[in-house]
């Protein structure tokens, strides 16, 4: 069946709303040819944004260009700057408060649960906590950052709706692209590498995305392309050694703080 919301529709209203009228309209869509039961929901979004994806681009693109734009190059870096100092705020409170609670394990619990917490070893034992956190609290702000293009949308953020195995949706080549955005080329175990495939293989135009050209692939699929690093922020006109720049910084200062409270 035909779909009948128009982004004209969506603009006007707040994400609640936005997300009321996806939902009823994603309703409509027959999904049956889809297998995985699991992806039917993510199917339905899918479609609903590709019907509404040019002229809501266009939208953010005019609107974009009306104002100071955000892709010159200083108001990017004002931009990128204000959301990695915020990441790393957030993330040095998160350690200090970590920090806390296992010296609190290594001094008052008598039964150490592994060898680190037995020799009372506070950094070993903090180590490898705050890297995973660290990595899985980064994986957001790859989409915070690629959000401040206007040919990017992020669903969450837009339309207060997830879709599975989809993290943005952008435009390029006058194509709207359904992807998956991981840190490294590498990030995905094998079976992550197969649910990953047919997550974005239920979409018109799929893209496996690292936004960062480190390591080795672990994700291919002769259907579904993969790009890295500087070649997807060049695709949405980010300039990806500003994002590497404060990246280092904000790395730098997060590390700074954890050998800090290391040494205590």
């Amino acid at each position: 069946m035909s779909i009948k919301l128009a982004a004209e529709t969506l603009i006007s209203l707040s994400i609640k709303e936005r997300k009321e009228l996806i939902l009823y309209h994603a309703s409509l869509i027959d999904c049956t040819n889809i297998i995985d039961e699991d992806l039917h929901i993510a199917y339905q979004y899918g479609k609903i944004i590709s019907s509404i994806g040019s002229t809501y681009f266009e939208y953010q693109i005019q609107k974009d260009n009306q104002n100071y734009s955000v892709l010159e190059l200083e108001t990017q870096s004002n931009l990128i700057s204000s959301k990695t100092e915020q990441f790393a705020d957030e993330f040095i409170d998160w350690l200090r408060t970590d920090f806390k609670n296992k010296s609190s394990i290594l001094e008052h619990h008598p039964n150490p649960r592994n060898l680190f917490e037995l020799c009372g070893a506070k950094l070993l034992v903090t180590s490898n906590s705050v890297t995973r956190s660290l990595s899985t609290k980064m994986g957001q702000l790859w989409e915070e950052i690629a959000d401040i293009s206007p040919y990017v949308i992020v669903p969450e953020f837009e339309f207060g709706i997830k879709i599975k195995g989809i993290d943005i949706v952008l435009q390029t080549d006058s194509k709207i692209k359904f992807a998956q955005l991981k840190t490294l080329k590498g990030t995905l175990t094998g079976s992550q590498t197969n649910r990953a495939k047919k997550e974005l293989g239920i979409h018109e135009n799929p893209l496996f995305i690292s936004a960062f050209n480190l390591g080795s692939w672990t994700f291919n699929d002769s259907k579904i392309p993969r790009i890295a690093g500087k070649e997807f922020w060049d695709m949405i006109h980010l300039e990806y050694e500003l994002i590497e720049n404060h990246i280092r910084k904000m790395l730098q200062r997060i590390d700074n703080e954890f050998a800090e409270l290391a040494a205590k």
